[in-house]
């Protein structure tokens, strides 16, 4: 399967997922009666969006059609798309500019690398468009057991799903792994998918988690898209208790991005320096 075809295939997935998640009486129509699946049918929705049914069809079949970006804007107001979705559904139908050429840099950059320890007691990491962790501080290896991990497990999928302990402390772990996986897909898509380097080394990223996770693999058929953004969360560590965390996302040059997970009361900031003591020094 080309990328086109790949792409094309996700769109499909993507606008059945979207059309049976909407009710007739959302959209103010009778429900009617001998409904065999969920959501709105097909002609419903094409009605709504303005478009034939014959041509909304063959879009969600997947067949090789360029619907224009008015088309594609009344399907997203239709289908109550919020903005993530309308910019992942825009990017799978061709039809916006793809922001997919940056690269990894070689090294990450000396004042991103002060600000990250700055941080401190705060666990902080530098994650890059590959969404591989690229540096972090003595709270983020504490917290995760970074130091000395093979460069394929120094990623957010590993810190999220190969994380077994990780995995227990957090409270609602599905939740923020469901988040983690829409997040992902989206950065897929955003990349430029199979079309880029960054988007085919974020494709591998989701087939391995499909592969080793049946979870995941379960979830994301459920094509749930969503910006990067902060989270709150709440860590209960073995050994200093309750962590409250507020997780925040800095975005950086060259697609580099500062993740700090930020104490959101005192009581968590003393335990967080209790996790990593002593401060690095700040390097040059």
């Amino acid at each position: 399967m080309d990328e086109s075809e790949e792409r094309r295939t996700e769109l499909s997935g993507f606008l059945r997922s979207r059309r049976a998640r909407l009710t007739p009486q959302q959209v103010g129509m009778a429900p009617g009666v001998r409904r065999r699946t969920p959501g709105l049918r097909r002609e419903e929705l094409a009605l709504l969006a303005g478009v034939g049914v014959t041509w909304y069809t063959w879009l969600e079949q997947g067949r090789d059609i360029h619907p224009s970006p008015e088309v594609l804007a009344s399907l997203a107001r239709t289908l109550r798309l919020d903005r993530a979705e309308t910019a992942y559904l825009f990017r799978l139908a061709g039809s916006h500019p793809m922001d997919g050429e940056v690269s990894a840099p070689a090294e990450v950059p000396a004042p991103l690398l002060r600000l990250m320890h700055a941080q401190w007691p705060a666990p902080a990491w530098v994650m890059d468009a590959n969404w591989d962790l690229r540096a972090w501080n003595p709270g983020a290896d504490a917290l995760f057991g970074l130091e000395g991990r093979p460069p394929e497990e120094c990623n957010m999928a590993w810190v999220v799903f190969g994380n077994a302990v990780h995995r227990r402390r957090v409270d609602h772990w599905e939740e923020h792994a469901r988040h983690f996986l829409a997040q992902l897909r989206s950065a897929y898509a955003e990349r430029g998918g199979e079309a880029t380097a960054v988007g085919r080394h974020l494709g591998r990223m989701i087939q391995h988690v499909r592969g080793e996770h049946p979870e995941a693999d379960r979830w994301l058929d459920e094509h749930q898209v969503a910006e990067r953004s902060g989270a709150e969360k709440v860590v209960r560590h073995e050994g200093l208790g309750e962590l409250r965390i507020d997780q925040h996302v800095l975005l950086a040059a060259e697609g580099l991005q500062l993740i700090v997970m930020a104490p959101r009361d005192e009581r968590t900031a003393q335990r967080l320096r209790l996790l990593a003591p002593t401060a690095v020094a700040v390097r040059a």
